[in-house]
Parts: structure tokens; C-alpha cells; sequence
């Protein structure tokens, strides 16, 4: 039989836990932020406002630069993954069911690539692992990695998720290793 908890344990139990949540919220919202910042200081602008100004000056029609390299081409957004060696990283993407049949399927992560083509398999676990959706109906999945030794650090690998059965774009992720804190 069940020992009934003391009031006095449950309240405790219950900071406990609210604790460890907003810990874990924040920790989220820090990285995300953190991402959001690299992001940011990646993206460039096609035209420099201070060429534009000169042309205009000049009397010069403005327009874009033309790219000649691929590597500056715009990136494609994706869910970004990242903690130390160790470490688990959390995520989480929407899936729709727009077909006219309901869909159940599990999740499915392709290999995760780096710049060089060296091939990882991060252990991911999702939650839930198998999505069951009926036409029109939407879910949030979370996606759990867990960062290893294998990864090296501050290398984006990049794979993507994919719901068999769903017509759905597949959702691209990066998987990357934090630098050590010690090191």
C-alpha cells in the first residue's frame, strides 16, 4: 500500500519540480537565444547601404551585388540542437496531417552530414515516438539528441526528420557539440 505524503513533502516535492521546469526553460530560452545571435550575425544584407548611398549620389541605378561563391548563398532555417559533450539538446517542431486519410507513423532522422561529409548517428529519442494524426489535426513532437563524444566540437551536422505518410516538407535539424566548459 501507497504512503500518503505529508503536505509539508508534497509542497516541497512540487518546488522541487517547478524549479528543475523553469531551470530547464531557461537553459531553452538561453540557447535559443544564443542561436538566434549566431544566426543574426551570419546573415548579410545582398546590397550594403553605404554602396546605395554612393550610387545614388552618383547617380548610378542600384542594384544587388551579384554572388559568386555557393557558401553565401542563404541558408536554409533549422532547428538547432546543442550541448556539451554528454549532454542532451532539446527541440521541438509542429507536424500536420493535410492528407484526407488519418497517418500513423514514427519519426524517422536521416544521418547527419558535416561540411567535410562525415557521417554521424546522434542517439535521438522523440516524444512521441509514433505520431498519429487524423486529417487537419496538428502536433507538436519533441526531439531529444544526446550530444557525444563523436561529434566534434563547434561542426554543425545537419540531417533531417521526416513522418512517413505526411506530405510535409521534412523539417531540417543541426546536431552540434559545445566546446567543453573546462576546456
Amino acid at each position: 500500500m501507497a504512503e500518503a505524503l505529508s503536505l509539508e513533502e508534497a509542497v516541497r516535492r512540487a518546488t522541487e519540480a517547478n524549479a528543475r521546469y523553469y531551470s530547464a526553460l531557461g537553459q531553452l530560452t538561453v540557447d535559443y537565444l544564443r542561436t538566434l545571435r549566431q544566426l543574426a550575425d551570419d546573415l548579410r544584407l545582398p546590397v550594403r547601404l553605404g554602396d546605395l548611398r554612393s550610387m545614388a549620389a552618383r547617380g548610378t541605378p542600384a542594384r544587388a551585388p551579384q554572388r559568386t561563391r555557393p557558401e553565401e548563398s542563404p541558408a536554409v532555417a533549422a532547428m538547432v540542437l546543442e550541448a556539451e559533450a554528454g549532454g542532451s539538446a532539446l527541440g521541438v517542431f509542429l507536424v500536420e496531417n493535410d492528407l484526407d486519410g488519418p497517418v500513423s507513423a514514427p519519426v524517422a532522422a536521416s544521418a547527419f552530414t558535416d561540411e567535410d561529409g562525415a557521417e554521424v548517428r546522434p542517439p535521438l529519442a522523440f516524444e512521441p515516438a509514433v505520431v498519429t494524426l487524423e486529417p487537419g489535426q496538428q502536433m507538436l513532437v519533441r526531439v531529444t539528441a544526446i550530444i557525444g563524444e563523436d561529434l566534434k566540437a563547434d561542426r554543425s551536422y545537419r540531417g533531417e526528420l521526416t513522418i512517413p505518410g505526411l506530405t510535409a516538407t521534412p523539417v531540417p535539424i543541426v546536431v552540434r557539440r559545445r566546446p567543453d566548459a573546462a576546456g
